[in-house]
C-alpha cells in the first residue's frame, strides 16, 4: 500500500468550503467528526505554539500520556507487580539478594564519605585568588559606553475587515517578537524654575540649575558628556558630530566653546593628577606623533600657555645641540593608590618624548616616595636623562612585545630562529593568562615567573647568542646536528636579536616584581585612539585645540579606570565649582567615585 501524504493547505481549504455548503445535509454524527478532523488539520497549520496545543489536544483525546506524567502510575504499576515476581521465589533466596543489595549500599556510602574527608577545603589563613594592588584597572579602549537602554511594549494588530471581512467569531493567538530600535534624539527640557522671596528681608533665592548644566550654556550635563565621549573618546571629528546631530542647538562653535569651558575648569584637576603620578611607585609610558598646524601660542591668558608654564612645551636634545622638532602625544600611567581605579592616564602633547615628560614630572617628585620603576620600550629618546635615574634610583623596565615585533615582522628570512622565539614569545604569554586562572597573587606571580618565564628567557637568549656568534651556549639549543644560520651586523634579525641580549636585564626585570606587566602594550593600546582621531581629523587646527584635547582626554580615560561615568564626574564637580580651584585633590576622579560610593552606601549623610 502506497504511503499517503498530508493534505495541502489549498486542499484543506477546499474540503472546508464543500463542507461549509454541505454541513446541514449531512447526518449528525458524520457532520460532528468531520468537523473536529477539520479543526485538527487547520490547527495544526497555524502557529507552532497553536500546533503544540492541538498536537497535546489530540493526544489526551486518543489516550496517549506523557512520560512526564506516567511516574506516578509507572510505580503504582511496578509495585503491584512486584508480589507476583517475588512470590515465585523462596524466602532464602528473597533474603539473600536484599542483603547483597544493602551490603552495596553501605560500600557506596563509605566511598561517598571518603571521598567527601578527602576533598581540599581552605584554611582560614590561605592567600586570596586575586591580591588588590595586583588587579588590573579597567580598560576600555576609548571610553564609557554613550548609549543607553529602555524597554517599551508595543501591539501589533491584524485588520480583521480587509483580511477576513468580519470583526466577530475569530480566534485569536498572540506570539512574542523582539526588535531593537536605535536613535539618536535631541530632547528639549523646558523647566520651570522657581524663585522664592521674603516680603520682610527682601531675601530672594532661585532654584539652582547646577545638577542640569552649566550657567550660560544650553546644554546638559549629559549632552556635554556624551560629546566628550563621542569626539575625545571615539575620535569623531567636531563637523562630523554636527551633521549627525543635525540641531541648530549643537554647531561646531557651540561645541568647541563648552568642550573649552569644561577644560579651563578642569585644568586644575589635571595638574594635580600630574603632581599625584610624580610620586607613584611604577610607571609606565609611551608617545605617538601627531599634526597641528599653528604651534605658536603667544597669548598669556590662553590655555595651552598656562600648561606650558608649569610642563614645558618644547624639550632640549640630549646631546645639547638644540630644541627637538617632533611633535608628539606622550602617556605616562600609574597609580596614586594600591587601589587599581586611582590609576591616572595622563596626556600631553608637547615637542619631545615620553622621556622628557617624565623628566619634568620628576622634578616635582618628593624624596620620601622612595625608588621607581618605569616601564617602556628602552629606547633612549624615552628615558629620562642619567642623573635623575641616578637620583631617584630608577629601574628601567622593557616591553617584551616590543622585542617580540622584528621575529614576527621577518620570520621568512629565518624561520627556525624566528618561530623559536615567537613559541617562546607565546609561552611567555600563556604563563601570564595561567596566572590569571589561578589567581594573581604575588605567591603565584613569582613562582610560575621564577619557574617558568626565566628559563624561557635564558633558552631564547641562548638562541639570539647562537644567531649572531655562531656559538652554542648550551645543548637545548639547537638539536644535536644542526648548525645556526648566522646573522652578521647590519642586518634586521642580527638586530633583533641584539635588543634582546643587551637589554636582557631590563627585559627580565617583570619577573621579579609582580605590579610590573610582561608587556606594554597596555599603553599602546591607550594611543591607539590618537591614531584614530589622526585618520578621521587629520590635524589640529591650535595648540590651544590640542590643550583642550589633552586635558579631557586625560579626565575622561582616568574616570573609566576609576570605573566612573563622566556624566556624573562632571555633575558633581561643576557643582562645587568654588571650591575646586583650591582643592583639586577632592576632584579627581578617583576622589568622586569614592566620594559618590560613600553617599550611595549611606544616603542619610
Amino acid at each position: 500500500m502506497d504511503q499517503l501524504e498530508a493534505p495541502t493547505k489549498q486542499e484543506l481549504n477546499t474540503v472546508k468550503s464543500w463542507f461549509d455548503q454541505n454541513e446541514q445535509s449531512l447526518p449528525e454524527d458524520v457532520r460532528s467528526s468531520l468537523r473536529r478532523v477539520l479543526a485538527v488539520y487547520f490547527g495544526f497549520m497555524q502557529s507552532a505554539k497553536r500546533a503544540k496545543a492541538t498536537l497535546l489536544t489530540l493526544r489526551m483525546a486518543m489516550g496517549f500520556v506523557p512520560k512526564s506524567e506516567r511516574g506516578a502510575q509507572a510505580k503504582v504499576c511496578e509495585a503491584a507487580v512486584e508480589p507476583a515476581l517475588t512470590s515465585n521465589l523462596s524466602d532464602a533466596v528473597f533474603d539473600e539478594i536484599r542483603q547483597k543489595r544493602d551490603e552495596l549500599q553501605a560500600q557506596v556510602n563509605e566511598y561517598n564519605r571518603k571521598l567527601e574527608s578527602a576533598r581540599v577545603k581552605p584554611s582560614a589563613g590561605a592567600s586570596a585568588q586575586l591580591e588588590f594592588d595586583l588587579a588590573r584597572p579597567c580598560e576600555l579602549m576609548f571610553s564609557y559606553p554613550s548609549g543607553d537602554r529602555e524597554s517599551n511594549k508595543q501591539k501589533q494588530v491584524v485588520d480583521r475587515m480587509q483580511e477576513f471581512e468580519k470583526t466577530k467569531g475569530l480566534h485569536v493567538a498572540y506570539d512574542y517578537t523582539k526588535r531593537v530600535d536605535l536613535r539618536l534624539v535631541v530632547t528639549e527640557i523646558e523647566y520651570q524654575v522657581e524663585t522664592v522671596t521674603d516680603p520682610e528681608t527682601g531675601k530672594s533665592v532661585r532654584a539652582s540649575m547646577a545638577d542640569e548644566g552649566p550657567e550660560n550654556f544650553q546644554m546638559t550635563w549629559g549632552a556635554i558628556a556624551n560629546l566628550i565621549k563621542l569626539h575625545v573618546g571615539f575620535a569623531i571629528p567636531i563637523n562630523r558630530l554636527v551633521l549627525i546631530i543635525g540641531q541648530p542647538e549643537f554647531s561646531s562653535s557651540k561645541i568647541c566653546r563648552v568642550l573649552h569651558y569644561v577644560a579651563m575648569n578642569l585644568m586644575f584637576v589635571y595638574l594635580y593628577l600630574a603632581e599625584e603620578l610624580s610620586d607613584s611607585a611604577t610607571l609606565s609610558g609611551d608617545d605617538t606623533s601627531t599634526k597641528v598646524i599653528d604651534v605658536s601660542e603667544d597669548k598669556p591668558d590662553s590655555l595651552a600657555h598656562e600648561l606650558d608654564e608649569h610642563l614645558g612645551f618644547v624639550s632640549k636634545r640630549a646631546n645639547g645641540t638644540g630644541d627637538k622638532k617632533a611633535l608628539n602625544v606622550s602617556l605616562l600611567v600609574g597609580k596614586s593608590q594600591p587601589d587599581p581605579r586611582s590609576t591616572i592616564r595622563f596626556f600631553r602633547t608637547h615637542v619631545g618624548s615620553v622621556g622628557n615628560l617624565l623628566s619634568r614630572l620628576l622634578e616635582w617628585r618628593s624624596p620620601k616616595s622612595g625608588s621607581l620603576l618605569f616601564q617602556g620600550d628602552l629606547s633612549t629618546a624615552n628615558l629620562p636623562s642619567p642623573e635623575l635615574r641616578k637620583k631617584f634610583e630608577l629601574a628601567l623596565a622593557g616591553c617584551g612585545a616590543h622585542a617580540r615585533r622584528p621575529f614576527w615582522r621577518f620570520r621568512a628570512d629565518d624561520q627556525s630562529l624566528c618561530f623559536y622565539m615567537l613559541r617562546g614569545f607565546l609561552m611567555l604569554t600563556q604563563i601570564e593568562h595561567r596566572i590569571d586562572a589561578i589567581g594573581r597573587t604575588r605567591a603565584n606571580v613569582l613562582k610560575l615567573r621564577s619557574r617558568y618565564a626565566r628559563w624561557i628567557w635564558v633558552a631564547m637568549k641562548n638562541r639570539c647568542v647562537a644567531a649572531i656568534t655562531g656559538d652554542v651556549p648550551s645543548p637545548g639549543t639547537y638539536p644535536k646536528g644542526i648548525t645556526p644560520n648566522i646573522w652578521p651586523p647590519g642586518t634586521d634579525l642580527n638586530t633583533a636579536a641584539q635588543y634582546v641580549i643587551n637589554h636582557f636585564k631590563e627585559l627580565t626585570l617583570y619577573l621579579d616584581h609582580p605590579t610590573l606587566e610582561y608587556t606594554n602594550n597596555g599603553r599602546e593600546r591607550a594611543l591607539r585612539i590618537e591614531k584614530c582621531m589622526l585618520s578621521s581629523s587629520k590635524f589640529r587646527k591650535t595648540r590651544n585645540g590640542r590643550a583642550v584635547l589633552d586635558i579631557l582626554r586625560t579626565i575622561n580615560a582616568t574616570a573609566t579606570a576609576a570605573q566612573l561615568d563622566i556624566t556624573d564626574y562632571l555633575r558633581y564637580v561643576f557643582k562645587h565649582l568654588d571650591e575646586l580651584h583650591d582643592h583639586p585633590e577632592r576632584f579627581t576622579p578617583y576622589a568622586v567615585a569614592r566620594h559618590l560610593e560613600n553617599l550611595k552606601a549611606s544616603p542619610r549623610a
